[in-house]
């Protein structure tokens, strides 16, 4: 027989597990910060009418601190063009009645959880980054490696779990949600482990969003794709709460589901999520209550140059309207501010700014100017004057800093010195050239 304490125990803990506050219908696509011209959150959200956005990633930099990317660190200086313009973005959108939630993790880089060895270091990096921000909300991406690490997600969830509490004895909430990935059929094994860790822990998610895309099984249809993963999600949702002492309504777990595809092409090619598929989900989202939908992402939502077909951080690889999928999941009009008026005039409060983060892929639609580094194909290349879309390895702007020797390319200029692969061989210049086919002669030696 339980006793009163233990009963009471328990009803505390069961009410952790609930929403901090029933999420209605949210449209919060993700913003990759990291991108150069910073993307101004303020201007896109007000011009568009969009309420929210997520910011990604918060990952480590140089152990268990906190950086965008892993490249800009949190809070930074405050000479830091690119910090400044992530931070007056937030400030004035929040002023026009937007809010954003910061997203921790992602694909790339380590995560917090795994970088922090202990629950008090990681404790105190999510608490400056909440700090510097003053978020609200926060959600965790978790993939890859950082699924199968049961030690780093049993120490985050405990720690969220605490600041949740830290927030309700200030008469606050913490809202938080997880991303995972998944698969037409719902959540993996590993996903269903790190939702069952948190829930194990007593964090209290708004939803479970799942990432529908990159299904490597050339799906003809990601609409129906997404629509059959955020069906299975339900299912899974139902099971994991109930494994947990509480039972959800049907509008209760509805409300817990997110959804997130990659619009246009997919990593995982020929995936292809079209404008078409987008309003497939939309009716499925709408009709079933579903809490939250996003997207990957903001500054995607446009045609590449001249209409290519190619995936790319600043464009979709299909033809379409700028800000088409946008316009199609921005029906879901809940806001987590006080709400923004659309005004295509709005100029924005800040014009942005920094420069390209130094170090990251090379990107076509990305603008760099002299001295601005790159990675791609495995070397690292630094700009010699403004440039893009010209790729590095091919073009003459582009100076190879270290990495695998590249193929020789008739279009790129070589410097004396520059070596390169050509035939099987490995040629160095002897001054420069461009144009000229490396051989035994002029202006090419054969090298060991």
């Amino acid at each position: 027989m339980k006793t009163l304490a233990s009963i009471t125990t328990l009803a505390a803990a069961l009410a952790a597990l609930a929403s901090p506050g029933a999420q209605a219908r949210a449209f919060a696509p993700y913003v990759d910060v990291t991108l150069w011209p910073t993307p101004q959150i303020d201007k896109i959200g007000v011009n568009q009418g969009i309420q929210q956005f997520t910011l990604a990633f918060v990952v480590a930099k140089g152990g268990c601190s906190p950086s965008w990317g892993g490249v800009l660190a949190i809070p930074g200086s405050a000479a830091d063009q690119q910090l400044s313009a992530i931070k007056s973005g937030i400030d004035n959108f929040r002023a026009k009645g937007g809010e954003v939630m910061v997203s921790f993790g992602g694909a790339n880089g380590t995560p917090l959880q795994q970088a922090c060895t202990n629950n008090a270091s990681l404790q105190a990096a999510y608490q400056t980054v909440l700090d510097t921000y003053q978020l609200s909300r926060i959600d965790f991406d978790i993939e890859g490696g950082a699924q199968t690490d049961a030690a780093a997600n049993q120490r985050n969830f405990s720690v969220v779990a605490a600041l949740q509490k830290s927030y309700k004895a200030k008469g606050k909430t913490l809202h938080v949600s997880l991303t995972l990935p998944a698969m037409p059929f719902g959540l993996t094994q590993d996903g269903q482990n790190v939702l069952n860790s948190a829930l194990g822990n007593g964090v209290a998610l708004d939803a479970v969003n799942i990432m529908a895309m990159d299904y490597g099984q050339n799906n003809p249809n990601m609409g129906l794709a997404a629509k059959q993963a955020a069906q299975a999600l339900y299912t899974q949702l139902d099971a994991a709460y109930k494994a947990h002492g509480q039972t959800l309504t049907d509008a209760q777990l509805w409300q817990k589901v997110g959804v997130t595809p990659m619009v246009g092409l997919n990593d995982t090619q020929p995936e292809t999520f079209t404008v078409a598929n987008a309003s497939d989900l939309y009716g499925m989202a709408n009709s079933n209550g579903i809490g939250l939908l996003s997207m990957w992402s903001i500054s995607r939502d446009k045609s590449c140059p001249n209409n290519g077909h190619y995936v790319d951080a600043q464009c979709s690889g299909i033809v379409q309207m700028p800000y088409a999928f946008s316009n199609v999941f921005k029906g879901f009009k809940d806001h987590w501010g006080s709400g923004v008026t659309q005004d295509p005039s709005y100029g924005g409060g800040d014009t942005g700014g920094g420069g390209p983060v130094n170090g990251q892929p090379w990107s076509t639609g990305q603008v760099y100017n002299a001295g601005n580094t790159v990675s791609y194909a495995g070397a690292s290349w630094k700009a010699q004057w403004w440039t893009q879309g010209d790729t590095p390895g091919q073009a003459a702007v582009w100076q190879q800093q270290g990495g695998g020797l590249q193929a020789w390319s008739a279009s790129t200029a070589y410097s004396g010195g520059a070596c390169v692969s050509y035939q099987g061989g490995k040629y160095c210049a002897k001054w420069w050239t461009q144009g000229n086919v490396p051989s035994a002669g002029a202006p090419w030696a054969p090298a060991n």
